[in-house]
């Protein structure tokens, strides 16, 4: 009887593993056919741009999109994301292997919204969505800001843009600001930078700004760097007789005959075959106090220079800072009393005339003219504060550019201008503090007076040295249906 059962329970036993055996086999292999049942294809529908931009004239976006199995597809569906609700189909017989993807743009599109595209294929499964970002903003603006490349100093923590020109170990700049570039001989410029110190500088977060040895009021790099975009490459400095970047215009001594003052750039030009330095003499940094502000010159390509006696801005002059441009015989220059903190004024000058500060004409709102030889009677043109300026005509887009730092705004601000004299544009913004902390300086490479790119250098305090920038300008008109 025990026997009778135990060889009973064991066949029960058999029969129930056997049965599950089976059970598990049938689960995979069904499991098998419903995963080729529900294969979806990810990736069948690519695009050659995801990021659009509408073509002025025609007033509509486009992209080539590709397909790896086109005769699988029924149609594809398109939506939008953003502004009012759209829905269009593209059928398999208006496909090729390669086909533009258009779409016009609507009056009511706002300035960024998303194109959004799915293949359906005819066995029922679907692709994943691909997205197509529109930029659809119009007139006049700035598409885009980077930061392109190291100009001075030695890199530090996580930095992975280019440095070119190791200034610390080949010319004693380890540390030094502003980078006022002007273009001397076709395709071969200046860069005049601030307050310098060698070597032994090293950033410090805790109390940043200058320090270390070496220093000098001011240096000068000459570049013969075209192809911007890989950063900007020096060919030489103005140097000593050990080979360190010497100072060009002097700083003194103050009236007690002991403390050392600094001389500042803050324009250059070239005008009549020679290069002209504007400064300003600082005699106390708290209030920005100058002693005065005036020009050195070079004729020798900027070995050499000499002051010009003829040429001498008062401490309470609105040119004690200034900016300049050349264009149509005259250099046009635009100043501010020295800081941060104050309007912008307009002049102007014959080439010939620049050492003759008397012919010097100023632009007054008032009367709509230019007075000879009367500093007072020049207009504010841009009434807010304006930091340190540059500014060039951009053929292009036949604007007048101006860059500077504004504390307001802890950025840096562009506008621009059909004509010199103004209305000036509302600001735009170039650069912001809170992506470049303590950033100052905006000075416009020449390179930019043409095309949609803006080059520019600018400082920051902290790293206490001086960065390429680039920004992208647009003017896509308005738009009208």
């Amino acid at each position: 009887m025990l026997k009778q059962y135990t060889m009973r329970a064991k066949e029960s036993i058999y029969i129930l593993h056997t049965v599950t055996v089976c059970f598990l086999c049938l689960l995979i292999a069904c499991k098998k056919d419903a995963e080729k049942d529900v294969f979806v294809p990810t990736d069948e529908l690519t695009a050659a741009q995801t990021i659009l931009i509408p073509d002025k004239q025609t007033k509509t976006v486009a992209t080539a999109l590709s397909f790896k199995n086109l005769d699988a597809i029924d149609h594809i569906s398109v939506t939008k994301s953003g502004g009012s609700s759209y829905s269009s189909k593209i059928n398999r017989q208006e496909l090729a292997a390669t086909y533009t993807f258009s779409y016009p743009i609507q009056a009511t599109d706002p300035e960024s919204f998303k194109l959004l595209l799915k293949a359906y294929y005819k066995d029922g499964n679907a692709s994943n969505t691909l997205t197509l970002n529109v930029d659809n903003r119009w007139g006049f603006f700035v598409r885009s800001t980077q930061r392109i490349a190291r100009v001075t100093g030695k890199p530090i923590g996580s930095e992975t843009f280019p440095s070119p020109n190791n200034t610390a170990g080949k010319w004693n700049v380890g540390g030094t600001d502003l980078g006022i570039i002007w273009e001397m001989e076709p395709n071969n410029y200046g860069i005049f930078f601030g307050d310098t110190f060698g070597q032994d500088f090293v950033p410090n977060a805790a109390n940043p700004g200058p320090n270390g040895g070496s220093w000098r009021s001011n240096v000068l790099a000459f570049s013969a760097d075209t192809q911007l975009d890989d950063g900007l490459t020096f060919s030489s400095m103005a140097t000593d007789n050990a080979g360190n970047a010497r100072e060009i215009v002097p700083g003194g001594k103050d009236q007690s005959g002991n403390g050392n003052l600094t001389s500042i750039p803050s324009a250059v030009i070239r005008a009549n075959g020679a290069d002209y330095v504007h400064y300003f003499n600082i005699r106390n940094w708290t209030g920005w106090i100058t002693n005065h502000s005036g020009l050195y010159k070079s004729v020798d390509k900027g070995q050499t220079w000499k002051k010009c006696e003829t040429v001498l801005f008062s401490a309470n002059s609105n040119f004690g800072m200034a900016g300049y441009f050349k264009k149509d015989g005259y250099v046009y220059m635009i100043g501010t009393h020295a800081g941060r903190n104050n309007p912008a004024y307009l002049a102007r000058f014959k080439e010939a005339d620049i050492e003759n500060q008397n012919l010097y004409e100023y632009w007054n709102n008032t009367t709509g003219q230019w007075v000879t030889g009367n500093e007072s009677a020049a207009s504010v043109i841009i009434n807010e504060k304006v930091g340190e300026l540059s500014f060039i005509y951009n053929a292009t887009h036949k604007k007048w550019i101006i860059t500077y730092f504004s504390e307001d705004r802890y950025n840096i601000t562009m506008r621009t201008a059909e004509n010199i004299t103004g209305p000036w544009s509302k600001p735009y913004e170039l650069a912001a503090g809170n992506a470049y902390p303590q950033l100052y300086g905006s000075y416009i490479h020449p390179l930019s007076a043409t095309g949609d790119h803006l080059y520019f250098l600018m400082s920051m305090w902290m790293p206490y040295n001086v960065f390429l920038m680039k920004a992208e300008l647009a003017d896509m008109g308005d738009f009208q249906q």
